[in-house]
């Protein structure tokens, strides 16, 4: 937040000129005089408009048209409690123009993409407070979060408005100069031992180091303050030290106590009571109504055909695989299927022989033992004759002729 000198507060209090009403409307992200002409002329006095009647305009919707959905997908009910929390931080002069600008782009800078506002995590939101030139102890931001989780518009997130009442509890970080402690040459302890610096502090990070002193301040200063409800009450007790008695004690004075304890007095009878009209079977004026079907014949037959699909694609999901990896084949390999059946070699497949075991019968025996009178082959007696073999005399032949 530098320039907070320069681009300054509200030259006139609860009043708004026509410049810096533009001021604010460029700040949130809105183009240069998008509020110009939503403006009626019969609200502005000496070419300034006052703050209550801006409020009234806006409830009144005349900016309707130019916050809905216009410039950053936001409704009109959301960019109108921006613009009024807006106004209320500018009127107590917490916040100037240039710092509402500057909480606008962290805001975008660390929102979500689904538009729903920044996560409420410490971690987030210590990182866009820094981006704003602001500084809090991440344990009072832990506290504040868990103490206003249950009024946030949406469950676990920021929205813009409400981030900038989270701002108001950080300080500027320029108004933080830590620096380190650095021990004396000749500096000795009790006991005369020469001191030591201590070297912790060079190895962490500047904001580690501002969150560390706030934390400390935090837990000595802010955490001991005593909220409201309960210097009330103590202020309360002083003026009045005891309330009128109890329904189970009668007879003595009790002190003033928080109301968040259940209490024991007899609640009420009601004089009412609660009846659901049930019609009586015996009257033939009531007539049951007609329960329709969960599942008609279209969802059925739907059904059914899907099963069908399922089992089709199932029972051909083999032969699709096989044809289209053979269709892959020819169009980024053409021929190959071709030229690899081809080389396939054939595999012989050889029938093993069956050896069977010479079985020998009766008649071998009897044969072997008695042998018989031997008659020449005729085989061997065509192979040895002389004739045929032709060397055989005429005489010879002659004489086997006649």
């Amino acid at each position: 937040m530098d320039h907070r000198e320069t681009c300054g507060y509200l030259e006139q209090d609860k009043h708004y000129n026509m410049a810096e009403l533009r001021m604010l409307t460029t700040a949130l992200g809105f183009p240069y005089g998008c509020l110009d002409n939503c403006v009626p002329p019969e609200f502005l006095h000496e070419e300034r408009i006052s703050s209550q009647a801006l409020r009234q305009l806006l409830d009144k919707g005349y900016f309707t048209t130019v916050l809905q959905f216009s410039y950053n997908m936001k409704s009109d009910l959301y960019n109108s409690k921006v613009i009024t929390k807006c106004l209320d931080l500018l009127e107590r002069g917490i916040f100037s123009f240039a710092d509402i600008h500057e909480a606008k782009t962290a805001f975008t800078a660390y929102e979500n993409l689904d538009q729903r506002g920044i996560r409420a995590e410490p971690h987030t939101l210590l990182k866009a407070i820094k981006m704003c030139g602001f500084a809090v102890s991440p344990q009072k931001l832990s506290n504040c979060l868990k103490k206003n989780r249950l009024n946030f518009v949406e469950k676990g997130r920021l929205q813009f408005y409400e981030f900038l009442d989270l701002l108001t509890l950080c300080e500027p970080r320029r108004f933080f100069s830590i620096k380190e402690e650095r021990v004396g040459s000749t500096d000795k302890t009790r006991r005369g031992i020469y001191k030591l610096d201590d070297m912790r502090t060079f190895m962490v990070t500047p904001d580690e180091k501002i969150a560390c002193y706030l934390d400390q301040r935090f837990q000595q200063i802010d955490s001991w303050q005593l909220p409201e409800d309960t210097m009330e009450l103590s202020k309360l007790q002083r003026l009045n030290s005891t309330q009128p008695t109890g329904v189970l004690n009668g007879t003595r004075p009790q002190p003033l106590r928080c109301k968040s304890k259940a209490s024991l007095m007899d609640l009420p009878e009601e004089s009412w009571t609660l009846l659901t009209p049930v019609p009586h079977v015996s009257c033939h004026c009531y007539t049951p109504k007609k329960v329709e079907p969960i599942l008609d014949e279209t969802d059925i037959q739907r059904t059914q055909n899907n099963i069908e699909d399922l089992l089709y694609n199932m029972e051909t999901l083999g032969e699709k695989s096989r044809w289209e990896l053979n269709w892959k084949l020819d169009y980024y390999l053409p021929g190959y299927r071709e030229s690899a059946f081809t080389k396939q070699k054939p595999t012989v497949t050889q029938v093993p022989k069956c050896i069977t075991k010479k079985r020998n019968a009766v008649d071998v025996f009897q044969r072997l033992s008695s042998p018989r009178r031997r008659f020449p082959s005729p085989c061997h007696a065509m192979s040895c004759d002389a004739y045929k073999l032709g060397i055989s005399s005429g005489t010879v032949g002659k004489t086997s002729q006649r």
